[in-house]
């Protein structure tokens, strides 16, 4: 069991059945987040067998697009810095003949 005590943000804990299960993977018994996961798996695949290929497709496309957006926001971090633009440094002028 593990002894770190992690804080759930308040609307995960609140909802009724994932907030319990998530919080029983997070705090509970080391086996539990292999249950939680395949809680989630076998959910995703319940799903997918009632409502067919459109779900399939609209959970490739959020894939897809979560995908984008992460490589988006790594690679823009330089256009996002915090540091001050550096100064020219005064180049010593060129001896004349």
């Amino acid at each position: 069991m593990t002894t770190a005590a992690v804080a759930l943000p308040r609307p995960v804990a609140k909802f009724p059945i994932l907030g319990w299960m998530v919080d029983d993977a997070v705090s509970g018994h080391d086996d539990a987040k292999y249950y939680f996961i395949g809680n989630v798996v076998l959910t995703l695949v319940l799903a997918i067998y009632l409502f067919g290929y459109p779900l399939l497709i609209v959970l490739a496309l959020a894939a897809a697009a979560l995908a984008l957006t992460t490589i988006v926001i790594f690679t823009a971090a330089d256009m996002f810095e915090n540091r001050r633009p550096r100064r020219r440094s005064a180049r010593p002028s060129r001896p004349k003949r």
